[in-house]
């Protein structure tokens, strides 16, 4: 007679046997990656229809500032922010419809496309079509949860946002930790460190809107992820494959079906 049993609680649930658990862990569930979708993180603003409840979209709760997970429909505090731990970087043009009336189509990093754009005076770029083409600046992250866990995620920056990208590109490049050997120091993979991210009102003289802030978490004797976040080691080994998955093609993302940010159109 087999080992593996079915228990019952006294109060009468059944348990399954541990041992079967295990068995049947980690076997799939005949998904593949073209059957999952990584979710966009964006910051609402104060035209999204997710903070409208007349919008179909309307999510409850929901307020300009909140940073947005479109595959959850989830909105998180803006003002509180997230941690995040970056695995790749990517920069693409994305071409919309005139007054970003629906998605044309997500081009890569083809930046040879703006030699056929006309500029305008605020320095946007629309197509012989009419269409416009945005560079937008986009980052593959792990969201850490305050229990340790981790999931992932792409962070796009558009218009006044890629200030903010070019910052954080910044902050990567230049962080500089003890080289292993003792001797000198040397810039660690990207996700060696966590950040918090979190929104800021911004303004100027065309209007207001929400826009990313990003901090350092952990500097460069801190010990990174690996030290001070719960499953930091594990998180550090599944970035590793994670960004060679990105490389490979073999990540799929949730399509952009609106602008990213109000402040776009800024």
């Amino acid at each position: 007679m087999a080992n593996n049993k079915v228990a019952k609680k006294e109060q009468g649930s059944n348990i399954v046997d541990i041992s079967l658990l295990l068995e049947d862990a980690e076997t799939g569930h005949n998904m593949s990656n073209d059957d999952m979708m990584i979710p966009r993180l964006r910051i609402l603003q104060t035209g999204s229809p997710q903070v409208n409840k007349r919008e179909g979209q309307y999510v409850e709760g929901a307020e300009a500032g909140h940073i947005f997970d479109s595959v959850s429909n989830k909105a998180y505090d803006g003002e509180a922010g997230l941690t995040v731990v970056p695995v790749s970087y990517r920069t693409t043009f994305i071409e919309w419809k005139a007054d970003r009336k629906g998605l044309v189509a997500d081009h890569g990093n083809k930046p040879e496309l703006l030699n056929n754009c006309t500029q305008s005076e605020k320095g946007k770029y629309f197509t012989p079509e009419g269409n416009e083409m945005v560079r937008s600046a986009e980052y593959f992250v792990y969201v850490v949860a305050e229990d340790g866990s981790y999931t992932p995620a792409l962070i796009s920056m558009a218009s006044s946002g890629l200030k903010k990208s070019r910052r954080w590109n910044s902050m990567i490049n230049r962080l500089q930790i003890p080289h292993p050997n003792g001797s000198g120091t040397i810039n660690p993979a990207m996700f060696w460190t966590a950040y918090k991210i979190f929104s800021v009102p911004e303004s100027n003289d065309d209007g207001s809107w929400f826009n990313w802030e990003i901090e350092m978490l952990y500097d460069a004797k801190s010990g990174g992820v690996i030290d001070n976040l719960e499953n930091g080691t594990q998180l550090y080994l599944e970035a590793r494959s994670f960004k060679k998955k990105i490389a490979e093609g073999d990540v799929k993302v949730s399509p952009e079906t609106e602008t990213s940010s109000e402040e776009d159109s800024f």
